[in-house]
């Protein structure tokens, strides 16, 4: 199951239980009613913000699941005892919940229902009430792991006048504590733009227990018990942007409640001026003017949009651009700065045919460079193999997809030499064989929703009589050259 607003991410919980498989009765129908329990809708409320400190999201929650997500359903009699545990599938393609086993009716003995996700089927025969599911689950101080964190986050509702049709509603059975900074303020084109940023170092104390909080997109959570004491003075949460450390304590006691969010707030001195640097988000206002996010932000503000990750910064844009046939004062950059930007999502393979490595080689006929893997010439080699595909039979289809898209100050989208993939693949260290490059870019982009890199990635650099190079995932290339069928180009432009 997903939650996308939930938290800024995308959350499909799978909860660890540890008890007894229970005993399930095989008949739980009256003479006369042969329905089964139809589940109409399946909706998630949001946790409610506590009132004495601002809520971190403003967006309504909203649920979608996943195809064979499982729901719980545990039927109750009049004295509360176990009638039956039933279990349902979600059905994406219908957007509809089944019922596993079809043998299984509504009857009017049914007086209480508990529907809870995701569905354990080990759950033990006596836990038949919210408070004894919740104690099923025993919540550790180190949620630093998404996973982990996911599973600690049970859903519940109970229904206490069921009938052989429900609406289930959703709430979350815990509690959540959050720290997130204040908004920063970007000055661009003479608008301002609001954003979080993404803090560093952060940590949660008390007494002696150190808590591991999971890092959603910037904001850090942590799921708690309600009932939950968070003492005063006893405890302590610590911080730090940039060169700036922070440590904060609570002076008035907080005791948390079930489905209730927790906020403090992580304020920072002064101003934040970031550097330019590899992850930040190129985007351009609705003027089409270009604004440079910093990517320490952890949101694309109201008024943006994002067009691509910046993954290298270029220090002599001159030799760039002579080395790509281009005019370099042509491209104005921003705030005197130039460089290479990632598209959010894949372009096509590169087309056909893939058994004629000639057919290729022959578009960069004449061009001494094709083979240079340390020169950071892909726009070059992308217009030779655009101009001169078709007169060597060649149907090059790679940059389909972006072909009808424009950038502003920027190139057209090309296909990255193997020189541009060191950057983006391993990092500024091009150098050293790592995918630091790689898992930074794919941060940003999760920030977005954009698509990840993953695989071995084509670029244009072409050996002769063997094909194109490929940077596999973790920054060593591909022993293979040749043409690439499955493999997708993912482009790249200059600023």
């Amino acid at each position: 199951m997903k939650q996308p607003l939930l938290y800024g991410i995308v959350i499909s919980s799978f909860l660890l239980f540890s008890c007894s498989k229970e005993e399930i009765s095989n008949n739980i129908t009256e003479s006369g009613d042969f329905n089964v329990i139809t589940l109409e809708s399946v909706k998630l409320n949001d946790f409610s913000s506590d009132t004495s400190s601002r809520a971190s999201y403003t967006q309504d929650a909203a649920t979608v699941f996943e195809q064979d997500d499982k729901l719980g359903l545990i039927l109750l009699d009049v004295e509360g005892n176990r009638i039956d545990h039933l279990s349902y599938s979600y059905i994406s393609a219908e957007n509809r919940w089944n019922l596993d086993d079809q043998s299984k009716y509504y009857s009017s003995k049914i007086k209480k229902i508990i529907a809870y996700f995701p569905y354990n089927s080990s759950l033990s025969n006596e836990v038949n009430t919210v408070e004894e599911l919740k104690n099923t689950i025993t919540i550790g101080a180190d949620q630093s792991n998404q996973d982990t964190f996911k599973n600690y986050d049970l859903l519940v509702e109970e229904i206490d006048s069921p009938s052989s049709t429900l609406d289930v509603n959703l709430t979350h059975a815990f509690s959540l504590i959050e720290f997130q900074s204040d908004p920063m303020t970007l000055q661009a084109n003479g608008k301002s733009y609001s954003y979080n940023v993404e803090l560093q170092n952060v940590k949660m104390v008390i007494g002696d227990t150190d808590y591991q909080l999971c890092n959603i997109n910037g904001t850090y959570s942590l799921l708690v018990k309600d009932g939950f004491i968070v003492p005063a003075n006893d405890f302590r949460y610590f911080y730090s942007l940039g060169d700036d450390a922070y440590v904060k304590t609570l002076t008035t006691a907080k005791t948390t409640e079930s489905g209730k969010k927790y906020v403090f707030p992580c304020k920072v001195d002064g101003e934040y001026k970031p550097s330019y640097a590899a992850g930040d988000f190129y985007c351009t206002d609705n003027e089409d003017k270009v604004v440079i996010l910093p990517g320490v932000a952890t949101n694309v503000p109201e008024g943006l949009t994002c067009q691509g990750i910046v993954f290298h910064y270029i220090d002599d844009f001159q030799g760039f651009a002579t080395t790509n046939g281009i005019t370099a004062s042509a491209y104005p950059g921003y705030d005197g700065k130039h460089g290479l930007v990632v598209s959010l999502t894949n372009g096509n393979n590169y087309g056909a045919p893939t058994d004629n490595v000639n057919a290729w080689g022959t578009c960069f006929s004449g061009y001494e460079q094709s083979e240079n893997k340390d020169l950071s010439n892909g726009y070059k080699m992308t217009q030779l193999l655009t101009t001169n595909a078709n007169n060597n039979g060649v149907t090059f289809g790679g940059l389909d997809s972006h072909e009808s898209e424009t950038i502003a100050n920027a190139t057209s989208w090309y296909i990255p030499s193997f020189n541009e993939l060191k950057y983006l693949v391993r990092g500024e260290n091009s150098g050293t064989q790592s995918s630091e490059g790689l898992e930074s870019v794919n941060s940003q982009l999760s920030k977005i929703n954009g698509e990840e890199l993953s695989g071995s990635i084509p670029s244009i650099t072409f050996i002769s009589s063997q094909g194109f190079c490929l940077m596999q995932s973790d920054g060593q290339e591909n022993g293979w050259h040749g043409i690439p069928g499955s493999e997708k180009v993912r482009p790249i432009c200059a600023f």
